[in-house]
């Protein structure tokens, strides 16, 4: 009895050693390859530095060989562009890329290349995670199942960094939005009081500090002091930011420079727009809550009220037939 007892343990601890040493055999095989990966995709050290996401620090040598590939066939679409005059759909997307990286303030430096290689990880990575997920649902009998749950990771995977950008552009687009009324009463003041236009931006960067919307202005007023005239450095800056407000400010201001007018009575009309506008846009979204407000409403507070208020009627009635 003892032998076969003997016997059987020892036969679950084989097992168990035999697990324990897969495990770490494929732990230290992925660690030695991802060292690979990073041996023959190395990132500039001051990029490495920059870079403050973990998961886009542990994502990026994966992204880089993809992004290098991408980068050589769009160079040989452009020059293809070049001699047959033929627009290239690949390359009109990624300049839509980058111009929407640009507006989102260029998060961890990433290239279009970069993030299409992103992209494409992430979703191998969904790939991957859900038919391991497929295998093990089907091996429960739930193929059906596994096959569905197979697909929405896949789809989570390739739509995981596009959602990523959406959040970086739309904060930065309100951080700017907010920012932008403030930095133009400064501005006209400044003006007003007799203070040349790239000294008052310069004054406005001091005062903004450390915000989205400073190093814009910087940026600017590194333009206008290497010579470019003061209506190509706004317009760079329009198509930088990618914001309405913005827009509407750098084509009034463009119109004054041209036609000599004076720039304080129209950066004063354009900050009062940019009030009236938050003042509507903050009208709005208090219409838009009582509908938001319905959803959690109906399905969360509602029944949770129809218990407490029916769990107590239910239980006199039942102790009362008792």
């Amino acid at each position: 009895m003892y032998s076969g007892l003997l016997n059987m343990y020892a036969d679950e601890f084989l097992v168990y050693c035999a697990s324990g040493g897969s495990v770490g055999l494929l732990t230290w095989s992925l660690y030695s390859a991802y060292h690979e990966v990073l041996k023959h995709s190395e990132m500039d050290p001051e990029r490495r530095i920059w870079i403050r996401s973990v998961l886009f620090r542990i994502l990026i040598p994966f992204a880089q060989p993809i992004a290098g590939m991408l980068g050589a066939y769009g160079e040989r679409l452009a020059r293809r562009e070049m001699t047959s005059h033929q627009k290239s759909t690949f390359l009109a997307v990624r300049k839509r890329l980058r111009r929407t990286l640009i507006a989102a303030g260029s998060p961890e430096g990433v290239t279009p290349d970069e993030f299409v290689g992103l992209t494409i990880v992430t979703g191998l990575i969904g790939c991957g995670i859900g038919l391991a997920m497929y295998a093990l649902l089907r091996w429960h009998g739930h193929a059906a199942l596994g096959t569905g749950v197979c697909m929405l990771l896949v789809l989570i995977g390739l739509a995981f960094p596009l959602l990523w950008l959406r959040d970086k552009l739309k904060a930065r687009r309100l951080t700017l939005t907010r920012a932008l009324p403030y930095s133009l009463d400064l501005l006209t003041l400044c003006v007003e009081s007799g203070v040349d236009f790239t000294a008052a931006i310069a004054r406005i960067i001091q005062k903004l500090g450390d915000q989205p919307l400073s190093y814009e202005f910087a940026e600017l007023l590194r333009q206008i002091r290497m010579g470019r005239t003061r209506s190509d450095a706004l317009r760079d800056l329009s198509e930088r930011v990618d914001l309405p407000e913005m827009t509407s400010v750098v084509s009034s201001l463009i119109q004054a420079d041209e036609l000599g007018a004076s720039l304080g009575p129209v950066l004063r009309i354009q900050a009062d727009q940019l009030r009236v506008r938050r003042s509507q846009r903050a009208e709005k979204l208090a219409s838009e809550a009582p509908v938001k407000m319905l959803f959690p409403l109906v399905c969360f507070i509602f029944p949770t009220l129809f218990i407490m208020i029916g769990g107590v009627i239910f239980l006199k009635m039942y102790y009362k037939a008792l």
